[in-house]
């Protein structure tokens, strides 16, 4: 009998595959309207997102499966790629080797293929810690936390200075929950987590107060746009957006806040759409499914006996985890807007292709 090459945990896969089909859907409602009036063409953005996010993102979670199944076979693979990314992280810093866009040159742009090595290196910066303190599993807790504070450092210092600071939070915590496994003891766990929050609120401070444009979003959010007016505006929006849906929604294609009223609305607010039209009851059926899936992800990493790759899953899962609820709390109007994509529903191919390979390649890890 011939056997099959792909080996999937099957709930994680439907899983997947239902959030990615609403999010395809909820995409194409919230995109004709927009696209039309900017290009002409009401299918311009859909066809982006149906190609670039979702049969890309689905292509990469089958890539992502296979490569898991062979695990240390692939290690030099992954390395290879990791400082490849790494090294266009870098490029991005230099201007003829970027876009710019608003205040950050996240992009790193070669001729006509552009993406973003910030979203892109998040699994693999992942995959190589995990590699790092494998090796070093009977080391001292000091020397974990230097690896981990180094490596931290080094990774996060060039997304720092793009600037983004909610890419460079979600990568800290993913790392930080990926090195958990390697830790003997709740006193180690301890020690460990003091440093990490220590580093973390070094991070923000230092990206609040060098950089103004936060501050006035921070000013205006506690104000509520009293100040800074114009950074209130977006957060406004969608807190109308959602508030209108109500608890059944006005219907699918519905919206009236997609008709160029609601800035950012195909990325940084693209729930508000989806909770304007699916209401509070789709809202919450959501959000369960999110929650699904991360149980289902904790589920494989605790069954795992691999420790590298339990620390993987952990790693994926502090990501997610982080990275959704940014979203939807500041779409909600309960936190600062961050400008990070909701997985499976935001205009992205980097950010949603490196969720997708990061699934395909915890769906292998069954066994």
């Amino acid at each position: 009998m011939k056997k099959n090459i792909f080996s999937f945990d099957r709930f994680l896969l439907i899983n997947v595959f239902i959030l990615a089909l609403l999010g395809l859907i909820n995409f194409y409602s919230a995109s004709t309207y927009y696209s039309l009036i900017k290009t002409g063409n009401s299918l311009t953005y859909f066809k982006d997102f149906f190609v670039k996010d979702f049969i890309l993102g689905f292509f990469f979670f089958f890539i992502g499966n296979l490569l898991g199944q062979k695990w240390n076979k692939f290690k030099p693979l992954f390395l290879f790629f990791f400082f490849l990314v790494y090294l266009f992280l870098i490029l991005v810093l230099i201007l003829p080797f970027s876009l710019q866009v608003g205040e950050a040159r996240r992009w790193f742009n070669l001729g006509g293929f552009a993406f973003q090595p910030a979203e892109t290196i998040k699994p693999l910066s992942i995959l190589v810690l995990s590699f790092l303190l494998g090796a070093n599993l009977r080391s001292s807790l000091k020397v974990k936390i230097i690896l981990f504070l180094s490596f931290s450092f080094l990774v996060i210092l060039p997304i720092f200075l793009e600037p983004s600071l909610s890419n460079s939070l979600i990568l800290a915590i993913a790392l930080f929950f990926s090195s958990l496994v390697f830790l003997n003891s709740p006193k180690e766990i301890f020690s460990f987590s003091l440093f990490t929050f220590t580093f973390l609120i070094i991070l923000v401070l230092i990206g609040i107060l060098f950089w103004g444009y936060r501050q006035e979003r921070i000013l205006s959010f506690l104000t509520k746009g009293a100040l800074h007016q114009e950074r209130f505006f977006q957060l406004k929006q969608t807190t109308i957006a959602i508030a209108s849906g109500g608890f059944w929604g006005k219907g699918l294609g519905k919206s009236q806040m997609k008709i160029l009223t609601l800035p950012q609305m195909l990325t940084d607010s693209i729930f508000a759409i989806y909770a304007e039209e699916l209401g509070f009851l789709g809202s919450l059926a959501l959000i369960i499914l999110f929650i699904i899936l991360f149980l289902r992800i904790l589920f494989l990493a605790f069954n795992n006996p691999d420790l590298e790759k339990r620390a993987f899953c952990l790693g994926v899962f502090g990501w997610l985890v982080t990275q959704t609820f940014l979203h939807l709390m500041s779409n909600i109007g309960v936190f600062v807007p961050t400008g990070v994509v909701l997985p499976f529903f935001s205009l992205g191919a980097s950010s949603q292709i490196a969720i997708y390979f990061s699934l395909g390649l915890i769906s292998s890890l069954r066994n």
